[in-house]
């Protein structure tokens, strides 16, 4: 049923409509009547998908996050040179420049959810996927990461923190600069590289071209 393309557009209404609804209100001051109006759909309708409005925004939030980040983790088998794990696949990098691109994609529902604080829980959605995601990375290849002693909680916050803070500043600014100046900025701050020697890994090699 989730396939089914008459679900699929009815759920792209809701989402196109929420994210409406957050230009004016805030999260707690919509409703699903507010929601269902707004998408030209019935409450009826809603109400078949979702128990109620919190169980509706949790999944808009997680559809978001999935869709900045869909083509933007990559296995890392393909960036790290002399790879001998048959299981690379199961550990991904982040690509900053589809990072980018996927942001700029649909910038505008990004802007309200996102730099305009109005859907703070986002947010802190995609920081906890992105920190997931680069613990994974940091213990899939354990001693081959030099963590200089520090505990991957510490390290993996500051980079998720400061790429996420970007995202917002350019957010915020207008996107005055194009996808490809912010990736190059941040591929700079990150130290990043087209390949990842093995021999010499050290965690901000999680951020890739």
């Amino acid at each position: 049923m989730k396939d089914d393309p008459r679900i699929i557009k009815t759920l792209g209404k809701l989402q196109r409509a929420f994210v409406l609804l957050l230009k004016t209100y805030d999260v707690d001051d919509i409703n699903v009547r507010q929601i269902s109006d707004e998408a030209g759909v019935t409450r009826g309708a809603f109400y078949s998908h979702f128990s109620d409005k919190n169980a509706f925004v949790t999944f808009t939030m997680n559809e978001l996050v999935d869709s900045v980040l869909k083509t933007a983790l990559k296995d890392s088998v393909d960036y790290v040179e002399e790879l001998n794990h048959e299981n690379a696949h199961e550990t991904d990098v982040l690509s900053v420049s589809k990072f980018f691109n996927n942001i700029a994609d649909e910038y505008q529902t990004y802007t309200v959810v996102m730099s305009s604080g109005k859907l703070p829980d986002f947010t802190v959605a995609l920081k906890q996927r992105l920190s997931v995601a680069m613990k994974d990375f940091a213990e899939y290849y354990g001693d081959k990461i030099n963590l200089e002693g520090f505990p991957i909680d510490v390290l993996s916050s500051y980079y998720v923190d400061g790429l996420i803070g970007m995202v917002n500043l350019w957010l915020s600014d207008g996107m005055v600069y194009t996808p490809h100046y912010m990736a190059s900025a941040a591929k700079l701050v990150l130290g990043n590289k087209n390949q990842i020697d093995s021999s010499n890994m050290v965690l901000p090699d999680f951020f890739v071209d």
